[in-house]
């Protein structure tokens, strides 16, 4: 006799924060939480982002091609479906800001609050009168193939470097759009080694400060009882 299957028909819905298109999602089962666990405990980075996605793909309803997504998209899906698989709230230690205290504290996280703030950004950055770059939120296809971007061993200035390239998407002038898909990294590099470090920083600013997840966790500390905000930012802040 066939045993009965359950929960794959267990079915939320949730707004994918950049494009606002709304898709139906199932929790994560078991057999999806072996691939999870498999891929935390290798410590690679590369492979945790793969079972991220895979558990997305399996989870989601409509046919999407979740590694073009934007990279907060990722997480924000994995979060909510996280939060309806094992519960919906993710307990962390945050210490104590109080500089005399420090001590470490366990706050508890309403997964369901959090949010992701994408507004009204300017994707078109002009570095002189007749060229401008164009830029995109990166996928984490653009993070994955690029293995400077994952491997511990690079230096954070040059890992910035890379976080820019992967965000631009194309070279635009009055007469002509030049994809960066199209050309090698020695041209790509040659660029940005020609602009001004103004001109360098307008690009920058764009790429460290996309939009993430965030969530301000308020809570009184056990130790001192002084009163904290502390300001959670991106995936790795919520678990």
């Amino acid at each position: 006799m066939a045993l009965p299957r359950l929960n794959e028909n267990s079915q939320y819905e949730l707004t994918i924060p950049s494009n606002k298109e709304v898709i139906h999602y199932r929790p994560f089962l078991v057999k999806e939480q072996k691939v999870l666990m498999i891929a935390y405990e290798s410590q690679d980075r590369g492979q945790i982002l793969l079972g991220m996605l895979n558990t997305i793909e399996a989870c989601v309803k409509e046919e999407i091609n979740v590694k073009r997504l934007s990279t907060f998209d990722v997480d924000y899906i994995f979060t909510q479906i996280r939060g309806k698989s094992v519960g919906e709230t993710s307990d962390i230690l945050i210490k104590c800001e109080n500089v005399a205290c420090g001590t470490d504290n366990e706050v508890k996280i309403n997964l369901e609050a959090i949010n992701v703030d994408v507004g009204d950004r300017n994707m078109l950055i002009a570095i002189t009168d007749d060229v401008s770059v164009r830029m995109r939120f990166p996928s984490y296809e653009n993070m994955l193939s690029n293995k400077k971007l994952l491997d511990p061993e690079v230096s954070e200035s040059e890992k910035i470097m890379e976080l820019v390239i992967t965000c631009i998407d194309a070279i635009e002038t009055a007469d002509e759009r030049i994809s960066l898909a199209d050309e090698s990294e020695a041209e790509i590099t040659g660029f940005l080694d020609s602009l001004t470090t103004e001109q360098f920083d307008r690009i920058a600013l764009f790429a460290m400060d996309m939009p993430v997840m965030k969530y301000d966790a308020h809570f009184t500390c056990s130790e001192c009882g002084t009163e904290n905000v502390k300001a959670l930012r991106g995936l790795d802040d919520f678990f």
